[in-house]
C-alpha cells in the first residue's frame, strides 16, 4: 500500500526527550487521574479466558489553510491518544504485543509524486499498570506515557519524525505513525498532540481516518478505526 517512507530523526529531539522523562520521572509522586472521552475501541477475546481492547480517545484532526495556497493540498493538525488493555487471568505477565497507531488518508486520484507529508512530536510510550506520566518535551507539543509497576519500566522514547509516504494513484494510504511498537505487560497507552500533517497532489476530497492495530505473540489482531475526517 505504501511504496516509499522516508523518516528523519532529530538527535536534538531525541536528548531533550529524554532528559525530560527523567526529570518527571523524579517527581512523580501519584497516578495521575486522567478522564479520556473515548471515540471507539474494539475487543477480542483471547484464549485462557484473556481479553485485548484498543481503544482510541481524546481524537481530534483540525483543518487548516495550507500553506503554499495550492489547490491540491491539504493540511491539519491532530491530537489523540491510543491505548491497549489485556484483561483475564495473568493478564500482567503478557509478552511481546505489538501496536501499530496511524492514519488512513483516502482520496479519489493522485497525481504522479503526490505524497503524505507528517510530522510527529517525541512519542512516550509505556507498558505496565499503574502511573500516567505527562511530559511536555518540546514548547506545546506536550505527549504522555505509562510507567509499570514496581522497579522496572519499560517506556521508550520515539522521538521526533518526519514521514513522507507516495500516495497510491487512487484509493487509501496508510501513513503509520507508531509501527510495531513491542511492549510486555498488560497495558500500553501512547498519546500526542501536535501532529502536523500534510498532502499535496490529490484531487478532490481527502479523507483521513485514525486507526490502532495490536497484535498479540501469538498473532491474535484486534484494530479499531476512529470516525472519518473530511479535509
Amino acid at each position: 500500500m505504501r511504496n516509499r517512507v522516508s523518516c528523519t530523526w532529530r538527535k536534538s529531539t531525541l536528548r531533550l526527550a529524554v532528559v525530560g522523562a527523567a526529570a518527571a520521572l523524579g517527581v512523580l509522586a501519584h497516578p495521575a487521574a486522567a478522564t479520556a472521552a473515548v471515540d471507539n475501541s474494539r475487543t477480542l477475546p483471547l484464549e485462557g479466558g484473556r481479553a485485548i481492547e484498543v481503544q482510541q480517545a481524546d481524537t481530534s484532526i483540525q483543518m487548516y489553510p495550507p500553506l503554499d495556497s495550492s489547490p491540491l493540498s491539504v493540511e491539519f493538525f491532530a491530537d489523540g491518544a491510543t491505548s491497549v488493555r489485556i484483561t483475564g487471568y495473568d493478564a500482567a505477565q503478557a509478552r511481546g504485543t505489538k501496536l501499530t497507531v496511524g492514519y488512513q488518508i483516502g482520496y479519489p486520484v493522485a497525481l504522479p509524486g503526490a505524497v503524505a507529508h507528517v510530522i510527529t512530536p517525541g512519542l512516550g510510550i509505556g507498558g505496565g499498570n499503574s502511573a500516567d506520566l505527562g511530559v511536555e518535551l518540546i514548547p506545546d507539543l506536550a505527549v504522555g506515557f505509562d510507567l509499570g509497576t514496581g522497579n522496572n519500566w519499560n517506556a521508550s522514547i520515539i522521538p521526533e519524525q518526519e514521514l513522507e509516504v507516495e500516495l497510491e494513484p487512487g484509493g487509501i494510504t496508510e501513513v503509520p505513525i507508531v509501527e510495531d511498537h513491542t511492549f510486555d505487560g498488560d497495558t500500553a497507552t501512547v498519546r500526542f498532540a501536535g501532529i502536523h500533517g500534510s498532502v499535496s497532489g490529490a484531487l478532490g476530497p481527502v479523507t483521513i481516518r485514525p486507526y490502532a492495530k495490536a497484535v498479540t505473540s501469538t498473532n491474535d489482531v484486534v484494530i479499531t478505526y476512529g470516525a472519518p475526517h473530511r479535509l
